[in-house]
């Protein structure tokens, strides 16, 4: 069951004395924001160091590479890893780089079911990272080929999400703060890829997140998108650990009943620290990741992937899913991507010193407190949801 039945009734509660008393879940107080944490390429450099070279960091779902032979790619600030599912069902990771010439050995995602094969001189790999095969073997005759395998990285796969470290090493799992009990309902495992887009903008990666973290901007920058489906400035917010759950509201929830199912009404968020924001929705799952630019404060990589509970059965049901990953793709980079380039911009220009959340804002501020404790730099702490 995707939301313990209990949990939901709880939920539909807070969110009818919430809607009732026209208020948000608020936090204890506003909270100061430098506009120096978007700009600052020293805090940028912290960053890239201690969120995403050090990891684990999200690499996907299980979804990705379902069945044993299935692979995926996974880039992270200039980091490149390659995982594959073993035939024990395991996944393996690797440093996503030949040991001949340093080549990407794989890009995207596909099957192999004995070796992957390098593009460039087609050096292969078994799936223990082990050398396979190399062309033109004699010209490489004083070479112990067991010496050059692909280089092994940590994986963990829990509740449907892969996380990966690119440092040396066992890094541990992520420490998911008890949400682990709410996303192993979901059982996001059984998913399917549908499809993934990668995009670029210019602005901080943390504003990308930003914009997924409050549901005060719905009825003013989605006039025209989302405001007929949601109400605006009403959510419910709980923290998990470093992160946390934001229940969005559709307007269909004015006509729930008592007993009646919460999840038709609401889309669940779940910020996964520290870049990826999964999105919970009743035919689907959307999950997206954001990268900075580790040479450019002012520059990101926003990937959006969209999962589908059974794959496209014809060519209807791919369109299907094509035009709903559209409407979506539209929404984030038209309306709150192209927002975040516009703050950015004036951010960068010095037009404000600090940004202002409100206490209506509690999940922006939890993020950037958890930032701030994680990256051991100075914050002025957000204060905790009331």
């Amino acid at each position: 069951m995707p939301m313990d039945l209990a949990l939901q009734e709880r939920l539909t509660a807070r969110i009818k004395a919430l809607r009732d008393a026209r208020s948000t879940d608020l936090a204890a107080a506003t909270y100061q924001l430098p506009a120096a944490d978007y700009t600052d390429a020293s805090l940028l450099a912290r960053e890239v160091e201690r969120l995403f070279a050090t990891g684990p960091v999200l690499a996907g779902l299980s979804a990705d590479a379902p069945a044993p032979g299935d692979w995926f790619s996974f880039e992270a600030c200039g980091r490149s890893a390659v995982l594959w599912r073993a035939p024990d069902g395991r996944l393996r990771a690797f440093v996503n780089a030949c040991r001949h010439r340093g080549m990407r050995v794989a890009s995207g995602h596909g099957h192999a079911d004995g070796v992957l094969v390098c593009p460039y001189h087609a050096w292969s790999y078994d799936r223990e990272g082990r050398l396979a095969s190399m062309p033109g073997r004699a010209g490489f005759s004083d070479v112990a080929t067991t010496d050059l395998g692909l280089r092994g990285l940590s994986v963990t796969e829990h509740a449907g999400l892969v996380y990966v470290g690119f440092t040396p090493g066992p890094t541990g799992a992520a420490d998911l703060g008890g949400a682990e009990a709410e996303l192993v309902g979901f059982d996001l495992a059984s998913y399917h890829r549908i499809e993934r887009r990668e995009h670029r903008f210019a602005t901080n990666w943390k504003l990308t997140i930003d914009s997924f973290m409050e549901a005060y901007h719905l009825h003013f920058l989605h006039a025209e998108t989302l405001r007929p489906i949601f109400h605006g400035n009403l959510s419910a917010f709980d923290a998990f650990g470093r992160n946390c759950r934001i229940v969005g509201v559709r307007r269909s929830f004015d006509a729930l009943e008592d007993g009646g199912g919460l999840l038709p009404h609401v889309t669940l968020l779940y910020q996964l620290f520290p870049n990826a924001v999964l999105i919970y929705q009743q035919d689907h799952v959307e999950l997206y990741q954001s990268f900075p630019d580790p040479a450019d404060p002012h520059a990101c990589e926003v990937r959006v992937t969209l999962y589908a509970p059974q794959a496209p059965t014809g060519d209807r049901e791919r369109d299907y899913w094509t035009r709903n990953l559209d409407l979506i793709d539209d929404v984030t980079t038209t309306e709150d991507f192209a927002a975040c380039e516009k703050i950015q911009a004036n951010l960068r220009a010095g037009a404000v010193p600090f940004l202002v959340l409100g206490r209506n804002e509690p999940g922006v501020a939890h993020f950037h407190r958890t930032l701030h404790e994680v990256l051991g730099t100075n914050s002025k702490g957000a204060p905790s949801c009331t």
